[in-house]
């Protein structure tokens, strides 16, 4: 990471005080500068618990050209060192673990650590697959199939270079789905990657675990709130009341199933947008309608949905979780994405590559659902079934 690299990453991170980039520029210039300074100085800088910044004096010597074998004397030099703090080393000491979550659309990686009783989510990639492209045709397409494999071997490798000591794989509704499920499982486990197929109510627990992780620090864990997980083969809803799971329900709603469902073709044709509508409406009459305090979405689509909202030009979670969008910004999100072609939907702020076509299809779940539970907002949560997997892994070694 350099100088470029931590602005960026400060600008995403306190996105909420609202900061301008050149002010950040500035403190970090500040900060760096004011380093150089005390060490010029001959001051010892310490970070605690992280280490310490100090200057050493090399000795001066002779050393030979090796081009043309003439010796030459180098004068001492003064050179910054950096010393590891003793929890710093203790951290990096520890082993790392970590949970793959295998989606319709998207197959995605964390490694983490646990650090006395906080675990951290330290390294992370995603890759959209599509593995559930046709799938209203009950198979994983030659294809997708191969970019899936692909995407696991580079998934293996990021494990083995961290020394992974142990993983979770999960297999969501793809899996549960494709007649040709099997033959993808065997040829994961040739490359050394079990995959876990999970049922809906697995599923659905994974993620209310991983959101209750992320909303400690929102204040919403105690309320009365529904969990909804848009997938790109189903959705999962779980209402959570104090913490616990009251009911749990998927519905065949995913945003890809919905895109080859209905063979969507941009832009959208009214008569065609009213009908997903009027699917949408007739499926969710299916779920249990109560007073919820807050609606909370998860996934890929919910975050893709907050980044068209917020108008993100490099994908973060900071600004993400727990930020709102209401019913009616999702409706004019709609219906720009029905009213473009695909070659402008890629263009629009926040949009992610690969999700082009199922932006839409995604969002008119969203939308339906705070229509069908009368809520005028919802919540997102960039932590789900992913840091879920991760979660129940770690409790196991503790």
């Amino acid at each position: 990471m350099n100088r470029s690299d931590l602005i960026e990453s400060l600008n995403l991170k306190l996105a909420d005080l609202e900061l301008e980039k050149e002010d950040l520029k500035v403190i970090v210039e500040l900060f760096f500068e004011t380093l150089k300074e005390e060490l010029k100085k001959g001051n010892r800088i310490e970070f605690r618990d992280f280490g310490v910044f100090e200057l050493k004096k090399n000795k001066g010597l002779i050393f030979k050209n090796p081009k043309n074998q003439q010796s030459y004397y180098v004068k001492n030099k003064l050179r910054v060192i950096f010393k590891l703090g003793k929890e710093f080393k203790e951290r990096l000491n520890l082993p790392f673990f970590a949970a793959l979550d295998l989606g319709t659309q998207t197959f995605r990686i964390c490694l983490g650590k646990k650090i006395q009783d906080q675990t951290y989510f330290l390294i992370r990639n995603r890759e959209n697959v599509r593995l559930g492209e046709g799938l209203v045709n009950q198979e994983i397409t030659e294809e997708a199939f191969k970019k899936g494999i692909e995407t696991l071997r580079n998934f293996k490798e990021l494990m083995e270079t961290y020394e992974v000591k142990d993983y979770r794989a999960v297999g969501t509704a793809i899996f549960r789905k494709a007649k040709n499920a099997q033959e993808f499982l065997a040829e994961a486990k040739k490359i050394g990657i079990d995959i876990e197929v999970i049922s809906p109510e697995e599923e659905v627990l994974l993620s209310l675990k991983g959101v209750l992780y992320g909303l400690q620090s929102q204040g919403l864990v105690d309320k009365k709130f529904l969990v909804v997980d848009i997938g790109g083969g189903s959705t999962e809803f779980v209402l959570s009341e104090k913490g616990t799971p009251k009911w749990i329900k998927s519905l065949d709603i995913g945003a890809v199933w919905l895109k080859d469902l209905f063979q969507l073709r941009y832009p959208v044709n009214s008569k065609v947008f009213k009908s997903i509508m009027e699917y949408l409406s007739d499926k969710l009459v299916d779920l249990p309608k109560e007073e919820v305090d807050y609606v909370i979405f998860t996934g890929g689509t919910a975050s893709l949905l907050g980044a068209l909202d917020l108008k993100l030009k490099t994908y973060s979670p900071y600004p993400l979780n727990g930020h709102k969008i209401s019913k009616d910004r999702i409706e004019i999100i709609v219906k720009k994405l029905a009213n473009c072609d695909l070659e402008r939907i890629s263009k629009i702020k926040g949009m992610e590559k690969g999700r082009e076509d199922i932006a839409l299809p995604g969002a008119l779940i969203c939308w339906s659902v705070l229509e069908y539970f009368k809520k005028d907002f919802l919540i997102l949560s960039v932590y789900g079934i992913l840091e879920g997997a991760l979660l129940s892994l770690i409790e196991r070694y503790n």
